[in-house]
């Protein structure tokens, strides 16, 4: 894509900061109104931190990080880089600026991200690592993430990472030197997911738009429970199993039992405290090895679908759930995790 074909999105500087100072009090107010339980009692701990800077790339594990509204970053760095975001870079096409994930090219689950100083370093197999400095100079491109007819379409705004790195990633993603580029999103969009997302909000009813990440699908924070996906290996063949991986979550929990996680309404961690707002469906994603190679059996979805399927609208398998930030701070590895003392069984 050349530089003219980019277009410029200029938004008014004093309608930009009114929007953005009117958007944080709406947001104060409306977590004002939510109860926070008093009472409650640990149920198991963390056992592992993954925060995924570029949308369905390798992850990141961590022993700290700190939870905002828009998702995790990380904290406490003894060096010179930058703090990752998580989900704050996604790939698109240069064509139709579509946004691209493991659903389309499952090959991006195997390219590696560094924080550097200034920028991010990029690597994968075969290919020379890719330094890159964060964008300087937002210019707004709106791409699509497309969910087809029966989950809605999103559009994001985002800035365009430039030539090299498109030449980069068009290059080991699709053996052509045009066709894919990245964008970087600083946080600063608001999302309004109940709008886009109306089939989904109509069910999920504590669906709500401060549960929103920068580039995540739905909501900012993503927990799975070992014992959940230790019972879905239990019924996956010896070449089956899966792990975290497949399904990418920031927060893996240790201690409560198989499928415990439906019944929680909120979660305790560390200083955060968070509000359930729907489960996790799964799609064709969780096929995906972290090698880059997509079952050709479906699995683990297939199987997920027989015995954990979706009672909401959608029937697909679920695995996890999406929490909504009622109280940011910190999290670590080996943390506690609490939920109230009396939750509906």
């Amino acid at each position: 894509m050349r530089p003219a074909d980019v277009t410029l999105h200029v938004a008014v500087g004093v309608s930009s900061v009114v929007l953005t100072v009117l958007g944080a009090v709406i947001l104060k107010k409306l977590l004002a109104k939510e109860k926070i339980p008093k009472k409650w009692r640990k149920i198991g701990t963390v056992e592992d931190l993954i925060i995924y800077p570029v949308k369905s790339a390798k992850g990141i594990n961590a022993d700290r990080l700190f939870v905002t509204e828009k998702g995790v970053k990380e904290i406490e760095k003894r060096d010179n880089s930058i703090e990752l975001r998580d989900r704050s870079f996604l790939i698109y096409t240069s064509k139709d600026r579509e946004v691209r994930t493991a659903r389309q090219l499952p090959k991006s689950v195997t390219i590696g991200i560094q924080a550097a100083e200034n920028g991010i370093i990029l690597s994968a197999p075969n290919k020379i690592d890719l330094y890159l400095s964060l964008p300087r100079t937002k210019n707004d491109i709106k791409v699509t993430l497309t969910w087809g007819s029966t989950f809605g379409n999103e559009a994001f705004w985002c800035t365009d990472c430039g030539e090299v790195v498109a030449k980069w990633l068009s290059d080991y993603l699709l053996n052509k030197s045009e066709g894919l580029r990245l964008g970087y999103g600083d946080g600063s969009q608001e999302r309004n997911v109940l709008k886009d997302h109306k089939k989904w909000a109509a069910h999920y009813t504590n669906m709500d738009n401060s549960m929103a990440g920068i580039f995540s699908d739905l909501a900012a924070l993503h927990l799975i429970n070992k014992s959940t996906i230790d019972d879905l290996n239990s019924r996956l063949g010896a070449e089956q199993k899966v792990s975290i991986k497949n399904f990418r979550p920031n927060v893996f929990v240790e201690g409560p039992e198989a499928f415990d996680e439906d019944n929680w309404e909120h979660v305790k961690i560390g200083d955060v405290v968070t509000k359930v707002c729907l489960e996790c469906l799964r799609c064709i994603q969780s096929t995906v090895s972290e090698n880059g190679e997509m079952s050709k059996e479906r699995e683990p979805l297939k199987t997920l679908e027989k015995y954990r399927k979706s009672d909401g609208p959608f029937k697909y398998g679920r695995m996890g759930i999406y929490l909504r930030v009622l109280k940011i701070g910190k999290i670590r590895k080996g943390d506690a995790i609490y939920v109230p003392e009396k939750i509906n069984q």
